[in-house]
This record gives C-alpha cells, sequence and structure tokens, in this order.
C-alpha cells in the first residue's frame, strides 16, 4: 500500500484522499482474512483437520446456501446421509423432510430442533429464525469431550468422563474457564438435555482464547 497522505487533522479527526480511505479499507479486510485464515490453521493443527472441517462449511457449500438451497439438505449432504437416514435418526417421516428440504414446508420447531440435533449442528445453521437460548440458568446441560487415546492414572485430568453433566449452563462455563488448559485438548461442547448444541467446540475456544 502507498503512503497515506493526511489532508488535515485535529484532535478527535484525521481527513484523507477518498483514494487512500479505499486503500485502507482494503489492507484492512486483507488483514482481517489473513487473521481468519490463521485462526483456523491453528485450530485445525490443536484439533485435527478432520474434526474442524466436518463443523464448517466450504465454499461450495456456503455458496449452495446463498443460492437458496434449503440448509438441511446442505448439511445432510455434508454429513452423508440420505434423506431416510436421517429422517430415521430425527424421528420423523421421510416425506416431512423432503418437504422441508424442499421448502414445501418450513418445518415445525420440534422437527427442526431434533433435525439440528440428528445432524450435530447449532439450530441457526438450519433455521436462522431460530435463536439458542443461552441463559446463564439454563439446564440441565452437558459438557461434552473427545475420548482420551490412552490410559491415565485414576484421578488424573483425562479421567473426566466423555459426558459430564452439569446443573446450569452456568455451572458448566465456570468448569470449562477453570479447567481450560486441560480441557481444550479434549475438543470441549455443551449440550442441552436434547442433545441441541448450545456450544460448539470453536465458539468456546473463541469465548475461552478471546
Amino acid at each position: 500500500m502507498s503512503a497515506v497522505r493526511i489532508l488535515s487533522e485535529t484532535e478527535d479527526t484525521v481527513t484523507v484522499r477518498r483514494e487512500d480511505w479505499f486503500e485502507l479499507l482494503a489492507a484492512l479486510e486483507d488483514a482481517e482474512d489473513r487473521a481468519a485464515v490463521t485462526e483456523r490453521r491453528a485450530k485445525e493443527r490443536s484439533l485435527g483437520k478432520d474434526f474442524i472441517r466436518r463443523n464448517y462449511l466450504a465454499a461450495a457449500e456456503a455458496a449452495r446456501l446463498l443460492d437458496g438451497e434449503n440448509p438441511v439438505k446442505v448439511w445432510r449432504e455434508k454429513r452423508g446421509l440420505s434423506q431416510r437416514a436421517l429422517a430415521a435418526e430425527a424421528k420423523i417421516a421421510s416425506s416431512y423432510l423432503a418437504e422441508i428440504e424442499t421448502g414445501r414446508k418450513p418445518g415445525s420447531s420440534g422437527a427442526v430442533r431434533k433435525l439440528a440435533v440428528a445432524l450435530q449442528v447449532p439450530l441457526e445453521e438450519i433455521d436462522p429464525n431460530q435463536n439458542r437460548i443461552r441463559r446463564l440458568d439454563r439446564g440441565p446441560v452437558t459438557l461434552c469431550l473427545t475420548s482420551v487415546s490412552a490410559p491415565v492414572p485414576t484421578g488424573g485430568r483425562g479421567a473426566w468422563a466423555d459426558r459430564m453433566p452439569q446443573p446450569t449452563l452456568r455451572d458448566a462455563l465456570d468448569f470449562v474457564r477453570d479447567e481450560w488448559r486441560s480441557l481444550r485438548s479434549r475438543s470441549p461442547s455443551i449440550i442441552d438435555d436434547t442433545g441441541l448444541v448450545i456450544y460448539t467446540t470453536e465458539e468456546l475456544f473463541r469465548e475461552m482464547d478471546g
């Protein structure tokens, strides 16, 4: 980027040429893009590419959403599920799922919630009109951890169960915050009592490392 020429300056403002302003904006966008790529690569190194990439959409998949394709269908195909398999997992009729994916029916809140649980995605990923409730007094919830691959001594940090029920979301977040240095390698996430995701692993990383 060429040097920015300051036209005038006060204690609170700086005036630059329009061309310089647009160049600054472009440089900022480039810096944000580089930071996002760096953050993603760091998470991939920490949690593994397969785990991270399983939970975000590739460019082609995101483009399908922008083109108006139903998010349930996009995520179903990303998970490698047939309509019949997803319908069975979510305990809804295959014909009903087909109507949701084609837009003939919006899907009830209950059906959409079941689909989110079956697809293991936050509710708003498949229905932006739905909002996850993150009240701190919400409960019970469950802190989920990936399994450890090697044996650990009894009472060691690795001896934590893969699923740890917590009375409320506040309790779960406090526990994660207190034990974050040990928990971060276990890819923690938080779900509600129906299995719906409240905090994904990536969101907890942003919450704790931010």
